[in-house]
């Protein structure tokens, strides 16, 4: 039996099993990392929780310092938030940020905490008529929290991502 030819039949099949693996692998990889993810969404998630934490000590109740309208003057620093984005599509022109804190007693808005692009608003209005990719992601949470001396805060938060160019 002529044992040669057998390998060199053999040896076809496995780079034709090779080149498959191989092709299979660069289709998966191109399929998982052809389209951008959109984080736009878990984003603003992260805003929200992260100024809801930075509102409320660890006891629920609602910290003294953020009960008055100066506390809004600084209120990115205290709370170790920072609005620059990288300077990508004229990013720096335009704020890809925005967020709204109010602040409501007995049902009457007490006063309330804005930071960022305002004209990043209007999208909220529309995002819920249109699922649109090129409009800036809303989310808008509500809480409830004690001062110390007793009384009850409604505390909303409206947290808008933008950079649609990036994610949409």
């Amino acid at each position: 039996m002529n044992k040669k030819a057998t390998d060199k039949i053999i040896s076809v099949y496995w780079f034709a099993i090779l080149f498959i693996v191989a092709a299979a692998i660069v289709y998966m990889v191109f399929v998982f990392y052809g389209e951008p993810y959109d984080v736009r969404e878990l984003e603003a998630n992260a805003l929200t929780n992260h100024v809801a934490d930075c509102l409320v000590l660890d006891t629920g109740f609602l910290k003294e310092e953020f009960l008055n309208e100066e506390s809004g003057e600084n209120f990115l620093e205290e709370c170790n938030l920072n609005f620059n984005t990288e300077d990508v599509y004229k990013w720096n022109e335009q704020g890809q940020y925005y967020l709204n804190i109010e602040f409501i007693k007995e049902e009457s808005l007490v006063f309330d905490i804005s930071e960022g692009n305002k004209n990043l608003i209007s999208s909220c209005g529309i995002e819920k008529e249109i699922e649109d990719e090129n409009l800036a992601k809303c989310i808008e949470r509500e809480f409830y929290s004690l001062t110390s001396g007793g009384d009850i805060y409604s505390i909303k938060i409206l947290s808008i991502v933008r950079k649609t160019e990036k994610n949409a």
